[in-house]
């Protein structure tokens, strides 16, 4: 019974240590404060916990942790700051039930430890143990009850017979020693198959442990949602996976499925006697699914896959647009190219400079269209941020290089306001994202003036755990319906349209993507004829 404890125990350990492991990877990747958005769908609770006790997060008891008591003289804690990982089994007073838990410590990006700490219920493993148990002495009593009536029955009459049996031997003079101990050979050989069978029942116990966490993390794992039916239509197994699709306490698929759309092709499917594999489209959830019923014959059972392909849809809508519009981008300059190519053939000397200048600002306006689309492709590409300290000299000096010519045609001034907590003037951010930012943001706001001297205002001052910039100028504004379009990418006002002023539409869109990789938001404030001022974090 003590090796069953210890299996349990470490199933359950070795469970909890893989959930902590993949906790940590994403904790890893990403801010406390982004914890409760990345992990509001998961169904393990795990905490992050300083390594003085205090908790930082709770995964089932988001913004309660400040009332949580300090967690250092936690068995499993103790063992962790002693050895870098603890596993427990004990009551918990806060659920009311047996709780297994397991921590260890991991280093944040920034190099501060950490502890995470993973937990599940015991109590199913303590049944389990219970019902092992209760089987167990179940099977020992009835062997002892048989032994005691075959003792009773053979084995008294048997002994009897035998005790006839030497007497009659002693009788007769016969001494043929061998017989009585070859006859109790049995009992020796018995004991020795019950004990040979007791430690292959421990064998397949703990062999069809694993096989079941290996098949239900294989069923979790998965992006679709897997339902089983027996031949009345009742839910036998179902995964976690589109969750929102199913009344968690109903069992028929009539009742248990939220959506009568997918209600339809079961029935359809149930009908026809055929196996069928459809695209359906839901309007209550504005989502499109796959949905693949199959009838198992063996068992007249049936499996129903259903996989979320809005993502998908929404994949190609994005991409036709993208080609649509690329077209339609490169489509004007290249007529203004082509065009002013045939007429400077023929034109008089006084035109021909002009006709020049044209051709070269198309050109320069389609390197800029094709700059954009290979920036915002690598954007879309690649989620790595390489952090480093970078200091603010080189972060201006960047702009300037990288703005000069434009800075100069239209006079503009550029001030920075920089307060950072490094007294030697250091940022740690990813030095080409965060020029590309800044060049963007400020690009537009020269672009979009009409002021005699075009004047922006850069303010970079850092808060804790990230960096907070805004970009100020004294530009054309930007009307109130379109401050909610402006990030879109294409997307550009209609005076800048109709206007003389190049541009892709891009712009905006990459400052957008960029700041998301970095972790943080843009936001825009604008009033026409005034100015705009754009702010956005980053994480340190």
């Amino acid at each position: 019974m003590k090796n069953l404890s210890y299996l349990y125990k470490d199933q359950a350990k070795q469970i909890l240590k893989e959930d902590a492991l993949l906790v940590e990877q994403i904790a890893r990747n990403y801010p406390i404060d982004d914890y409760q958005k990345v992990f509001k769908d998961s169904k393990t609770r795990f905490n992050i916990i300083r390594t003085d006790g205090k908790v930082l997060y709770d995964s089932k008891k988001y913004l309660d942790e400040g009332s949580m008591e300090n967690h250092s003289e936690r068995e499993e804690i103790k063992e962790t700051m002693e050895t870098g990982a603890g596993f427990a089994v004990r009551d918990s007073a806060t659920l009311g039930s047996v709780m297994a838990y397991y921590s260890k410590i991991f280093k944040a990006k920034d190099g501060e430890e950490f502890i995470v700490r993973v937990s599940k219920s015991y109590s199913k493993s303590l049944s389990d143990l219970r019902e092992v148990l209760l089987y167990q002495l179940g099977f020992f009593i009835l062997l002892n009850l048989i032994i005691h009536l075959f003792y009773k029955n053979y084995l008294k009459r048997d002994m009897y017979r035998k005790i006839e049996t030497i007497e009659k031997f002693l009788e007769s003079g016969e001494s043929d020693k061998g017989f009585y101990l070859g006859g109790d050979q049995w009992l020796l050989r018995f004991w020795s198959v019950v004990k040979e069978w007791q430690k292959e029942n421990i064998k397949n116990i703990k062999k069809l442990g694993i096989e079941k966490r290996i098949l239900n993390q294989v069923i979790s794992s998965v992006d679709i949602s897997i339902i089983l039916m027996d031949k009345k239509l009742n839910f036998i197994l179902k995964n976690e996976r589109l969750e929102y699709l199913f009344e968690n306490t109903k069992k028929n698929y009539i009742e248990g499925i939220k959506h009568i759309e997918i209600i339809k092709l079961i029935k359809t499917a149930i009908e026809s006697g055929k196996d069928l594999k459809e695209d359906i489209y839901i309007p209550s959830l504005n989502k499109h699914f796959f949905v693949n019923i199959k009838k198992l014959e063996e068992n007249e059972q049936y499996l129903l896959t259903i996989k979320d392909t809005t993502g998908n849809k929404e994949l190609l809508d994005i991409q036709r647009k993208f080609i649509s519009n690329i077209s339609h981008e490169l489509k004007t300059p290249l007529t203004n190219i082509k065009g002013y190519t045939i007429a400077l053939e023929d034109a008089p000397e006084s035109l021909r400079a002009n006709f020049s200048k044209t051709i070269m600002n198309n050109i320069e306006k389609l390197e800029n269209i094709i700059g954009d689309f290979l920036n915002i492709s690598k954007i879309e590409s690649s989620n790595i941020v390489n952090l480093n300290l970078v200091h603010i000299d080189k972060i201006q000096k960047n702009i300037s290089e990288s703005l000069s010519g434009i800075v100069k045609k239209k006079n503009a001034l550029i001030e920075y306001k920089i307060n950072v907590l490094d007294p030697n003037g250091y940022m740690n951010i990813d030095l080409e994202k965060f020029t590309t930012i800044l060049k963007n943001l400020i690009e537009n706001a020269i672009i979009y003036n009409k002021s005699l001297v075009p004047r922006i205002e850069v303010t970079i001052y850092e808060i804790v755990g990230k960096y907070k910039v805004v970009v100020k100028d004294n530009g054309i504004g930007i009307a109130s319906p379109d401050l909610e379009k402006i990030f879109e990418r294409f997307y550009r006002v209609d005076k800048a349209r109709t206007s003389n002023i190049a541009g892709t539409g891009l712009g905006l869109a990459i400052v957008n993507e960029l700041v998301k990789k970095c972790g943080g938001k843009v936001s825009v404030t604008s009033k026409e004829g005034e100015g705009t001022s754009f702010v956005f974090t980053l994480l340190k």
